[in-house]
């Protein structure tokens, strides 16, 4: 998913047409409008941000995730000379040819392809899994939380598996503070 964000009507449709041809698939979500800008980032994940510069200091306001959203900065104009590393897709100049536009575009979605295979959303556990960890948590040996859940104890090591594989933690404190800060556990009960 794309937000776009430009203050400028008729460029921000420019881009959001030119998104629109290059990427089908993906849905679109645009704003000209400063104070639209963080409700839009609350209700949508996006994957790829454009947004002018001008409005970079709203980025601030919304808590993003570096590694799950790619975010280019537009630009009205592109300097006479450029930097050595004015090669970077984070930049997309609203004077540039629409070509150069569309490789930008094309580029970035690809890229943040890319990273939402490196770094799998599959960390959204199934109630079991979430008891199984809040029984980690407080402690439990894997007889005691099979007995508790009742299902066998083989059954508690592939959903710890299943856990370390989705979560990506390893270790019992690490497990023990993602229930916390998930709620499935209070401090109180530990």
């Amino acid at each position: 998913m794309i937000i776009i964000a430009i203050p400028n009507i008729i460029p921000l449709k420019g881009l959001v047409s030119l998104v629109q041809e290059t990427d089908v698939g993906s849905k679109i979500y645009y704003t000209a409008k400063e104070n639209e800008i963080i409700e839009l980032f609350s209700i949508h994940k996006p994957s790829v941000v454009y947004i002018h510069s001008s409005f970079l200091h709203i980025l601030k306001a919304v808590n993003l995730d570096e590694h799950q959203v790619r975010v280019i900065r537009v630009i009205n104009e592109k300097p006479v000379s450029l930097p050595q590393e004015s090669t970077t897709f984070g930049i997309l100049y609203m004077d540039d040819t629409e070509a150069s536009v569309k490789r930008n575009i094309k580029r970035n979605i690809a890229l943040s392809n890319k990273q939402d295979a490196s770094h799998p959303k599959e960390n959204n556990l199934s109630d079991r899994e979430k008891g199984v960890v809040r029984e980690i948590a407080l402690g439990r040996t894997n007889k005691e939380i099979a007995d508790n859940l009742f299902i066998s104890a083989h059954t508690v090591i592939t959903h710890r598996k299943n856990i370390t594989r989705k979560l990506g933690v390893k270790t019992v404190s690490g497990l023990t503070v993602y229930a916390i800060l998930n709620k499935l556990i209070q401090m109180e009960e530990m």
